[in-house]
């Protein structure tokens, strides 16, 4: 995905493979091997929070959400990331 489409507002490749362990273990490898590195936690919403994509508010929610314990949880963070995207959309109206 070319920026400034994508979650973090940065060009990405996202590959899909198989499933096999092996096969992912391969390609995994063959990544590293060309100068690619494993994402920190939280450094895609974190690149996503410094390049404008989400506001604090909705950075802290996509941390809560991946927390969650709960559906009661999970709902509540998911709603605090959608009520930001719908106030800006207003505003963009």
């Amino acid at each position: 995905m070319l920026a400034p489409r994508s979650y973090t507002r940065e060009d990405v490749i996202e590959l899909q493979c198989h499933g096999s362990e092996v096969c992912l273990r391969r390609v995994l490898r063959a990544c590293l091997d060309a100068g690619a590195r494993l994402a920190d936690p939280g450094e895609f919403t974190l690149r996503a929070f410094l390049n404008g994509r989400l506001d604090l508010s909705q950075a802290e929610n996509v941390g809560k959400l991946i927390a969650a314990n709960s559906a009661g949880a999970a709902d509540a963070a998911l709603a605090g990331i959608q009520a930001c995207f719908q106030a800006e959309a207003f505003f963009l109206l």
